[in-house]
């Protein structure tokens, strides 16, 4: 078995930043001759199956063959080469995060764009989380709210540590030397929402959300990790009290093993993830599996491990919903048995996942349960 002895005395942005693979989006692309020319190229080389930095999949769909023409159909596409992405599969949103037609400056806008770039330059250098502000257009609401994130995010900055103390896998504290001098810092990053050069980004944010499209009021994303964005904090609901509750909780100790527990959006980025500030800082050996992700069999009909809304409580809304336990899942401090014998590696990675499961569902419970209130 694993040793977890380090488990719980690792920041969870820190273990998201080295331990979780960016999931990975779906991109179709609908042609008629052939997916040749320069935009579907270019796609090719930033796919992750062609070992490009982009964290997404590239499908071509024949729509002179019958089964690509139905698709096309059903789809009301009448224009090629034509694109569709689609979010990561533990989405909950079906419908495409983008489409329209496939152009060589629209694939360059797919596979990078400057506040992608940024995003993933900042996390990388150390950052405990980047706060991406999406302006609404309405000059005093944006004014208000960027006032409110470059406060309240400075005073966290400078007032914020992660904790000297630990805790082992039996629950125990434990004194944590590694981040005593780790620099504290949350970035902010604004963009107006009908940017054309991040009309990628901000669809998936706003998307990300059922609800969201109906305010028009500025939106705050906490972003850590690979690009994981949580949920949003929006309008009057961008104030000290939810901002600094979600910076703490990114700060806390966290296993972070089962990122499929994880409520939270993955962003289409393209970045090198493998360097990030300090080196590596993750000690424990990695688990066979990172998440239940590789347990689906069915991509296309597999539901998402947790509930990615929370429910709407009478004071500030829960943005940040813990798992429920899961059937069978070890109390935290109570050690992960031995598979039985003729047990298969399967069954032996379920184990070892659900006894991790306890110390992050504890985490979780705390980890960014904050939202606007509407």
């Amino acid at each position: 078995m694993p040793d977890h002895s380090q488990a719980c005395n690792v920041p969870a942005f820190r273990y998201a930043l080295e331990r979780w693979p960016a999931d990975s989006y779906h991109i179709r692309v609908y042609h008629r001759t052939g997916p040749q020319g320069a935009a579907f190229e270019l796609l090719q080389k930033g796919a992750a199956e062609r070992d490009g930095a982009a964290n997404y999949s590239l499908k071509g769909i024949d729509v002179t063959k019958p089964e690509g023409k139905a698709l096309a159909e059903q789809r009301s596409i009448v224009a090629y080469p034509w694109v569709e992405i689609y979010y990561p599969i533990h989405s909950q949103v079906r419908t495409p995060v983008w489409s329209g037609p496939l152009t060589l400056d629209r694939a360059k806008k797919i596979v990078n764009s400057p506040s992608r770039s940024r995003l993933a330059r900042t996390l990388l250098s150390g950052e405990v989380a980047v706060w991406i502000l999406i302006k609404s257009g309405h000059d005093q609401k944006d004014r208000r709210a960027l006032e409110s994130l470059k406060t309240h995010l400075d005073r966290a900055s400078a007032t914020l540590r992660i904790p000297d103390t630990g805790a082992d896998v039996n629950g125990n504290p434990v004194e944590v030397t590694d981040f005593k001098t780790y620099p504290v810092r949350f970035g902010l990053m604004e963009i107006a929402h009908d940017d054309p050069d991040e009309d990628l980004l901000v669809s998936a944010l706003l998307k990300s959300e059922p609800d969201l499209g109906r305010y028009g009021e500025p939106m705050a994303f906490p972003v850590f990790g690979r690009g994981r964005a949580l949920y949003a904090l929006v309008g009057d609901g961008i104030q000290e009290k939810n901002i600094r509750e979600a910076c703490q909780s990114m700060l806390a100790w966290c296993s972070c093993q089962i990122k499929a527990l994880s409520p939270g959006t993955d962003l289409l980025i393209s970045a090198d993830w493998s360097r990030p500030f300090g080196g590596r800082m993750v000690k424990d050996p990695e688990l066979p599996l990172t998440g239940l992700s590789a347990f689906l069999q069915d991509q296309e009909s597999a539901q998402t491990a947790v509930p990615r809304r929370a429910p709407e409580p009478a004071g500030p809304v829960a943005v940040y919903e813990a798992a429920p336990p899961a059937a069978g899942a070890v109390p935290m401090g109570a050690p992960a048995q031995a598979p039985r014998s003729g047990e298969s590696p399967l069954v032996r990675n379920v184990l070892y996942l659900a006894g991790a499961a306890g110390v992050v569902l504890l985490a979780l419970s705390v980890f960014l349960t904050v939202k606007a209130r509407r």
